[in-house]
């Protein structure tokens, strides 16, 4: 009977190994997640570094990045669930809200545009934009609806242009040099790149009174309540790359040669200075903000229900991470 006993305690021993090494392995075995980012531009710069530095790795995750060009296919990736996170403008993310969809505005490092309209060089004035064919991303995207509000601010009728889907950054660019279109609607830096190229800037839209969130992270409100601390891993994942981007010139550099597929040294040394200073160290989401963007989707889409934009912000998960100190410690970890 004793040896019974005894061969029982050796048999209860080894499966309580076995059970401590396999949560061990669990807990050791990165988090499987998916984000995007919606457009070649440095705003995105945070998630590009946070990725390459491995960051995301650092906090537990193990990150596939995907690049979706478009607003509106973001958010239908989003609301399908094949994407967790999605680094994009807020526009269509609160449009989709505004219609009922649990969507949210979780961080917001950028709450100003970057956009310029460049048209051919022989066009020399918003007025001879009438009668010509330009250019946007896809219907319902950020760059239509500021296209159409900037056509507005500048006291040109939509009816007297011709707007069409052109594609991304890269093809807008071709589409303006092909001649398809007189004037295509692109971000960042890429105005640099279009004025080499010799086409002129025509609309500054940092200029114009407009305020929206130019690089939020986007969730359903239904994956974040229901995985909190995975929210708050990638978050501070993603607001680190924020730091290392300011405090780590040459590995940024880097990595935006990578992302945004250039050589230009004088392109990548504009767009990351002027990233570094524009992008905020803590992205806390506005109420204010989305309120202005729904003031501007309501004037291309006056259909669109009024409900409540400033409930689109979502500052808590920012506002514990400032409670428990982890902007200090990023301040510590990174001041020069």
């Amino acid at each position: 009977m004793r040896r019974f006993f005894q061969g029982q305690g050796i048999v209860w021993t080894v499966f309580l190994l076995i059970a401590m090494f396999s949560a061990s392995v669990q807990a050791a075995t990165p988090e499987k997640i998916n984000a995007s980012y919606g457009a070649i531009s440095g705003s995105m710069a945070p998630i590009w570094v946070a990725k390459e530095a491995r960051l995301f790795e650092k906090h537990g995750l193990d990150l596939n990045l995907v690049y979706i060009s478009g607003g509106p296919r973001s958010i239908m990736s989003l609301l399908g669930g094949s994407i967790q996170f999605v680094n994009h403008s807020g526009m269509p993310a609160l449009e989709a809200y505004q219609r009922g969809a649990d969507t949210a505005l979780i961080a917001s490092p950028m709450n100003q545009l970057e956009h310029s309209l460049v048209v051919q060089k022989n066009i020399t004035s918003t007025e001879q934009l009438r009668g010509k064919v330009l250019g946007m991303s896809a219907a319902g995207s950020l760059t239509d609806i500021l296209l159409r509000e900037g056509l507005r601010l500048n006291s040109v009728p939509e009816k007297d242009v011709t707007i069409i889907p052109v594609g991304d950054l890269a093809a807008r660019l071709s589409g303006l040099q092909t001649g398809r279109v007189r004037g295509v609607i692109i971000a960042g830096i890429q105005t640099l790149t279009a004025t080499k190229m010799g086409f002129r800037q025509l609309i500054d839209f940092s200029k114009l009174p407009i305020e929206i969130s130019g690089s939020g992270i986007l969730v359903r409100r239904a994956y974040v309540n229901k995985n909190p601390d995975t929210t708050r891993k990638f978050l501070r994942a993603w607001i680190e790359g924020i730091y290392l981007l300011k405090a780590k010139p040459d590995f940024s550099l880097g990595v935006l040669k990578k992302y945004v597929a250039s050589q230009d040294t004088e392109v990548l040394n504009t767009m990351y200075g002027h990233y570094r200073d524009l992008l905020m160290t803590k992205p806390l989401p506005d109420g204010r903000v989305a309120k202005s963007m729904f003031y501007l989707l309501s004037r291309t889409n006056p259909e669109i229900p009024s409900g409540n934009p400033e409930g689109f912000a979502e500052p808590r998960f920012i506002n514990e991470l400032e409670s428990s100190g982890f902007f200090e410690e990023l301040n510590r970890q990174y001041a020069k």
